[in-house]
C-alpha cells in the first residue's frame, strides 16, 4: 500500500510540474517580426498593449547612447517615460548630437569623449537624433508608453509575456516617427509573424576619404 501511495505521489507531481510548463510556455509569446522581403527585422520594437501595470517596474533608469566609430549605438534604443539617457562620445572627434522631434527636442553643444552629458525623457514618443557634424548618423530613441516593450534580436525575434494585442515599431512604418502596426493576438497563441511593409534601416557612413585612407594605412603599418 505504502509502495502504491508513492507512485501515486509520484504521477502527481510528474502532472502538476508539467502543467506548471505548459502554464508558463501559455503566459509568453514568442514574436518574430520580417520585413517585406520577409527577413528578420532585427531592432523592431514590440510592446504589450494591455500589460499589467501593476508589475511593471517603475524605477527609472539610465540608458545609454553612444557614438561608435561615427555612428551611434545603438541603432534604436528602448527606454520608458522618466527614464534618463547618456550621451557618451567613444569616439576621438567630437559630436553634436541633436533632435527636433516633438517629444524631446534638444541639442547638445559639440563634446569630446571625456564628456556624457544626460537628458530626461519624460515624454512618450520617437525621438529622432541628428549629428550636426555627420550627416549619415541617425539613430531612435523610443519611449515607451506601454509597461512592456522589448526589441526584436538579429532573428528578429522577441519573448513578451502572453498578450491579446501588441503594437509593432519601426522606423519608417508611416507618414509619422510615431506610426506602429496594432497586431490582434489570437487566446492561447505562443507563435506570432508580423511582417512590416518596410526594408531594414541602418546607418550608412560614407567611405573614408583618400587623407583618411592614407592615415588608416600609417597606422596598421605602425
Amino acid at each position: 500500500m505504502a509502495k502504491f501511495q508513492i507512485v501515486v505521489a509520484i504521477l502527481l507531481a510528474v502532472a502538476a510540474g508539467s502543467s506548471s510548463l505548459n502554464a508558463q510556455a501559455q503566459s509568453s509569446l514568442t514574436v518574430t517580426v520580417t520585413d517585406k522581403n520577409g527577413q528578420p527585422l532585427p531592432q523592431a520594437v514590440v510592446s504589450v498593449v494591455h500589460a499589467n501595470e501593476g508589475n511593471a517596474d517603475k524605477t527609472t533608469k539610465v540608458a545609454v547612447m553612444d557614438q561608435v566609430n561615427r555612428l551611434f549605438d545603438p541603432f534604436v534604443l528602448v527606454i520608458k517615460q522618466g527614464d534618463t539617457v547618456a550621451f557618451p562620445n567613444s569616439d576621438n572627434i567630437r559630436h553634436q548630437v541633436y533632435s527636433f522631434s516633438q517629444t524631446k527636442p534638444f541639442e547638445l553643444p559639440l563634446y569630446s569623449n571625456i564628456e556624457a552629458p544626460e537628458l530626461r525623457f519624460e515624454q512618450a514618443g520617437v525621438v529622432v537624433l541628428g549629428c550636426n557634424i555627420h550627416d549619415h548618423m541617425k539613430a531612435y530613441i523610443y519611449v515607451s508608453p506601454y509597461a512592456v516593450s522589448e526589441i526584436t534580436d538579429a532573428q528578429g525575434q522577441v519573448t513578451v509575456p502572453a498578450a491579446t494585442e501588441l503594437s509593432v515599431w519601426y522606423p519608417g512604418l508611416g507618414d509619422q516617427p510615431t506610426d506602429a502596426l496594432a497586431v490582434r493576438v489570437k487566446p492561447g497563441q505562443t507563435q506570432l509573424n508580423v511582417q512590416l511593409p518596410v526594408t531594414q534601416q541602418g546607418q550608412n557612413p560614407p567611405p573614408p576619404s583618400a587623407l583618411q585612407q592614407r592615415f588608416n594605412r600609417l597606422k596598421n603599418n605602425n
